[in-house]
């Protein structure tokens, strides 16, 4: 036996690790509808390398992780191992035992193992390549390969014949070879395109390489010429300096004599200025002692004449004091008083009412104020709730219009389609493919109530794609296999031919045929037809089952919710997604489209409440606003009144002050005037005395200021004498000038020359910094003898070269270097190109190779199967005729497989003639005859004989038990026949979504 077990854990139903022990040739697994039988045919296939999640009945790949049950909760990986024998190495693995194992993460990480060592999907592939275990072998049967392989165009069954004919590695080798060949043609051209790129670079480059060493040649001879030119200048310019150098020096002794004699001569009228500035300075002590004493002078007469001023003011005060003493005493200010603060009270009076008034008119206002409050309250309340009513319908209309958005864009992506039948559809949308119609989930429309219903029945052949003619399928087949973008089915309408019922049903519960609840086209009823023109709609799972017995199990029936009976009695059934499949799209989107219309009303008409209450809102603010105002200025009266009220009032307090004031001063005024006139006389004998003593002291001041004049005479007669001496020093100080400007003429002439003499030095050093960034140390090193030693010679060399590199223009000196770069890397890609070519050559002779071994191989496999497909067909169907054609024996590798049959009793009909069970069993039938040629070590099979009858159940077991010699079978069935003639069986039960595996031996039973 080469499968020896199976263990599984966390896989769907499976959550606990489970093992399952297959001894025997031949072992069923049996169990109630929706225990989790099937789910270890999907194990099988799912640890093997299967990678279409519809294969094993789930939308994505998460849903083969156990997602918890009633009494446990979701687990984070799925494990299947598969232990098969290997002691006779039918597996190139030096092992008595290999255990392949897929293992599977939430987080989307997937693990392959063999032995328990890591491995690539793509090992398991290889390894089980050509064993009939592969992924398009047939190890693995269920009900869907069954009508895959009779359904099927005739191109798409090859899989299984090449499978059994050995030849699916050497496929896989030369499709390999081809990919290679492939890029080895891309490399091919890519190197090709190089050379030619780099072929119009050479020649160019090659022109400019010359032309810059050319160029590099005159450019040398030039810059020695230059250097030694400009190094023989240097000499003389040095020999020249020596000389200037010594009439400088001359120069500047005759100019420092002359400085020194300039400057005793500014030393000597130095001197004659300082004596000239004491005399100066002694004439403006005298100046100033004769200004001081005229000022005490003039100050002594001031103060005689302001003693005199004085003399007559006290008098004439004396005398008004004495007329002020004798008036009468006047009461008029004191009258004037009393009358002021009688006018004062009355104000006050009129004040105290106004601030009555004004506090009346702000309580008022504060009154109005409190009532606006309460309404803005109100209105801003009905504001916030009108608000959030709008805020609710928003988002419930944003949640609907992002659901559309999301499905037209599922809609759009053709969101759970297959990658092949988007990969046809986007070709025929750029016109590389013709006569594309679009997939049947297209070209069809159904109330929503009925969308379940049809995609139910319709199954994956929602995806199947609709052209026009036999041609236009092919083509897009073949597009597919190039591209390796998957497998589509494609209804031709030139081809396809529909079937209907044979009358109308009615009854309880029957809503019509399927066809007949779908909207299409006219010149698509064909396809409609042979879709669902033998299917049945029914409201429930009771009117199914009551109209399915009525007719004796030959309907093919579907509820509303997508339960469905097939024709011979079998049931499909349990829960659909909640988010609808690909045909009720549509109907989602009116729905939701409705429902956001409706929000969008609601929306506009809480809008326009909305704009209502926020005028009523604003204009209830304006008005409280408008009071606030009001308020705020009749504060502020009342602030302005009581603060006139105090005036008032300090006002009269101040005028009674000044009152008892002004009568106190009327009792002094007499007292004081006496005291006066008593002061003034004795200040009157005062200043008589004072002015008698200024008088003596201005004359003694007279006398004392012709002195000093007399003195200030004496001191200027000095000065003058001075001053002559020091004009005479000023004129030779003026001819010293002139005799010290002649010698910085002549030294400032010799400092030019030499100066200009540096300069030319430095140019000729700079010349030689910036075209050849030399230093002179650096140029002698390279002075070289100039031609006959004649600079003219050199000069006009020097003018040739420069005429020869101008005429060369702005040379590529980078040329030379690039030229041997390019160069370099056109022989390397000349060698590489000549690689590639010889590899390409060696690809296609090994492609030929294959394919040649390839034909033979299958020529002969094919051939066998053939003869062995009419041995097993006859055994099952107790006689009749069967055979394999291939519809292009010049072409075997590409062209299909065509199977024709004749049951017992019958004329030769096609496949789409033949019942359900006769279906079934000619796909048994072949699958039988293939092992029969190439046995694959184990096989399961998945409820194929549901379809049969008991009789036929029984032959197929009675087979099965024949052909368990060299394969071992592993079935999946609830048909007693198969059963009773199991070595093993394996009961699977469901208890709160958890699967539980019991085991059998049937000859223990039979012993007991």
């Amino acid at each position: 036996m080469l499968l020896k077990a199976l263990e599984v854990q966390g896989f769907k139903s499976f959550p606990e690790k489970t093992r399952l022990e297959f001894t025997r040739p031949l072992t069923s697994i049996v169990g109630p509808n929706g225990s989790g039988k099937s789910n270890v045919s999907d194990a099988i296939s799912w640890v093997m390398g299967e990678q279409r999640v519809k294969a094993m009945r789930g939308s994505k790949m998460e849903d083969v992780i156990f997602s918890g049950g009633a009494s446990r909760g979701a687990v984070g990986f799925a494990q299947v191992s598969l232990i098969l024998d290997n002691s006779s190495r039918v597996f190139p693995i030096e092992a008595n035992e290999v255990m392949i194992t897929r293992r599977y993460y939430r987080s989307g990480e997937s693990e392959y193992y063999i032995n328990k060592r890591a491995a690539r999907l793509k090992d398991i592939n290889e390894l089980l390549m050509d064993t009939g275990l592969g992924r398009d072998g047939y190890s693995l049967i269920g009900q869907g390969r069954v009508d895959e392989i009779l359904s099927a165009k005739s191109e798409d069954r090859r899989e299984v014949f090449e499978e059994a004919a050995g030849i699916s590695r050497y496929r896989y080798n030369k499709q390999e070879a081809e990919s290679k060949l492939k890029l080895t043609d891309t490399n091919l051209q890519r190197a090709a395109d190089k050379l030619a790129e780099l072929e119009l670079q050479i020649e160019p480059l090659r022109e400019q390489a010359e032309t810059a060493k050319r160029y590099l040649l005159a450019r040398d001879e030039l810059r020695a010429l230059e250097i030694s030119l400009w190094l023989e200048q240097l000499e003389k310019l040095a020999s020249r300096n020596v000389k200037l150098n010594q009439e400088r020096q001359d120069a500047l002794d005759a100019l420092n004599s002359a400085k020194a004699r300039l400057e005793q001569l500014y030393a000597n009228s130095e001197e004659y200025s300082a004596l000239m500035r004491e005399q100066d300075v002694k004439a403006d002590q005298s100046r100033i002692d004769i200004a001081r004493t005229e000022s005490e002078a003039a100050t002594a007469d001031s103060e005689i004449a302001s003693l005199t001023a004085s003399l007559d003011a006290e008098q004439s005060n004396t005398e008004r004091l004495l007329k002020e003493k004798s008036a009468p005493k006047s009461e008029e200010r004191v009258v004037s008083l009393r009358g002021r603060i009688s006018e004062a009270e009355a104000q006050l009076q009129q004040t105290e009412c106004e601030l009555t008034e004004t506090s009346g008119a702000l309580d008022s206002a504060k009154n109005r104020i409190s009532g606006y409050e309460t309404r803005i309250a109100t209105r801003t309340r009905r504001r916030d709730e009108l608000l959030k009513t709008r805020t609710d319908a928003e988002a419930e209309y944003n949640a609907a219009n992002s659901r559309i958005n999301i499905l037209r864009d599922m809609e759009r992506e053709r969101e759970g389609f297959s990658r092949a039948v988007r990969a046809v559809m986007q070709d025929a949308r750029s016109g590389r493919l013709q006569g594309i119609r679009g997939t049947v989930a297209d070209l069809i429309k159904t109330d929503t109530k009925y969308a379940v219903a049809i995609e139910i029945a319709l199954g994956a052949a929602l995806q199947n794609i609709v052209v026009e003619r036999e041609e236009d399928g092919k083509a897009a087949i073949n597009m597919l296999k190039q591209r390796d973008a998957g497998r589509a089915t494609f209804m031709p309408m030139s081809a396809i031919r529909g079937q209907r019922l044979d009358r109308r049903y009615s009854g309880k519960g029957i809503l019509g045929t399927a066809s007949e609840l779908i909207g299409f086209e006219h010149e698509y009823s064909e396809i409609i037809n042979n879709l669902l023109g033998r299917t049945i709609v029914v409201e429930t799972m009771d009117d199914a089952i009551e109209l399915s017995r009525a007719n004796g199990g030959r309907l093919r029936v579907v509820t509303l919710d997508g339960q469905l009976i097939n024709p011979g009695g079998s049931m499909t059934g349990g829960s659909t997604g909640r988010s609808g499949g690909i045909l009720s799209r549509a109907g989602q989107i009116e729905d939701l489209q409705s429902k956001a219309d409706k929000f969008k009303t609601a929306i506009n008409s809480v809008s326009d409440e909305l704009q209502t209450a926020e005028r009523e809102l604003g204009a209830a603010r304006f008005e409280r606003d408008a009071v606030l105002e009001e308020q705020r200025k009749i504060r502020e009266d009342y602030v302005r009144t009581e603060a006139v009220l105090t005036q008032s009032r300090q006002r009269i307090e101040e005028l009674k002050r000044a009152l008892h004031i002004e009568e106190l001063e009327l009792k002094e005024r007499d007292a004081l005037i006496d005291a006066d006139i008593t002061a003034s006389q004795a200040r009157a004998d005062g200043l008589k005395a004072q002015i008698e003593t200024a008088s003596a002291k201005k004359s003694a001041l007279t006398e004392h200021i012709v002195k000093l004049t007399e003195n200030l005479q004496a001191v200027l007669a000095e000065k003058m004498e001075y001053e002559a001496r020091r004009a005479r020093t000023e004129r030779d100080t003026r001819e010293a000038n002139a005799a010290i400007a002649e010698c910085e003429r002549a030294f400032s002439a010799l400092e030019r020359r030499a100066l200009e003499a540096e300069m030319e030095e430095k140019q000729i050093a700079d010349r030689l910094w910036d075209t050849y960034e030399l230093s002179r140390t650096a140029a002698e090193r390279l002075r070289q003898d100039l031609p006959d030693n004649s600079a003219a010679k050199a000069q006009r060399r020097v003018a040739e070269l420069k005429r020869e590199i101008a005429a060369l223009g702005v040379p590529n000196i980078g040329a030379i270097a690039e030229f041997d770069r390019v160069n370099s890397r056109y022989v390397y890609l000349r060698e590489q190109h000549d690689d590639i070519l010889k590899a390409k050559n060696e690809l296609l002779r090994v492609i030929r190779d294959i394919t040649e071994e390839m034909e033979k191989i299958f020529t002969k496999e094919f051939a066998d199967i053939n003869e062995s497909f009419k041995t097993t067909f006859t055994e099952l169907f107790g006689g009749g005729r069967a055979e394999l054609i291939l519809e292009d024996e010049n072409d075997v590798l590409n062209c299909g497989v065509e199977i024709t049959v004749q049951p017992p009793g019958k004329t030769q009909r096609g496949l789409s003639l033949l019942s359900g069970g006769e279906r079934a069993f000619v796909a048994i039938a072949l699958y039988f005859a293939i092992m029969k040629i190439r046995p694959t070590p184990f096989c399961v099979m998945d409820e194929i004989e549901s379809a049969l009858d008991e009789e036929n159940v029984t032959r197929f077991a009675e087979y099965c038990r024949k052909m368990s010699q060299k394969t071992q079978f592993v079935l999946i069935t609830h048909r007693r026949g198969t059963m009773e003639h199991s070595d093993t069986l394996f009961g699977v039960t469901m208890q709160n979504g958890v699967s539980t595996i019991l085991s059998l031996e049937l000859d223990e039973v039979e012993r007991l």
